[in-house]
């Protein structure tokens, strides 16, 4: 299992991965959401509440094609965590922790 802490916004954003399932949580949502492979509540979720959830939970999990298969692609939990890093990158989230079990 693999825990990733970033900052956004002055916001801290958990994500776990175990088994190649990512995980997200912060502090509105206490409960983990799957979020890759998309849960099927998360996407009802986030069709029913856009305007309550945080822009970055929604922006987060907008993944294109390319990248789902790149998700999809990863073979080991590690593989995965270096994606959820370059990803978060990209969209201006720090990383501030990693931590591995």
């Amino acid at each position: 299992m693999i825990d990733l802490v970033f900052t956004f916004n002055r916001e801290i954003l958990r994500f776990k991965i175990k088994d190649k399932v990512l995980y997200y949580t912060d502090r509105k949502w206490k409960k983990w959401i799957q979020c890759v492979p998309k849960d099927p509540k998360l996407i009802q979720l986030i069709t029913m509440s856009r305007n309550s959830l945080p822009m970055t939970l929604v922006t987060l999990f907008d993944l294109t094609p390319k990248e789902e298969e790149e998700y999809k692609a990863a073979k080991t939990d590690k593989e995965l965590s270096l994606i959820v890093i370059k990803d978060a990158g990209l969209k201006g989230v720090k990383l501030l922790k990693k931590n591995e079990s």
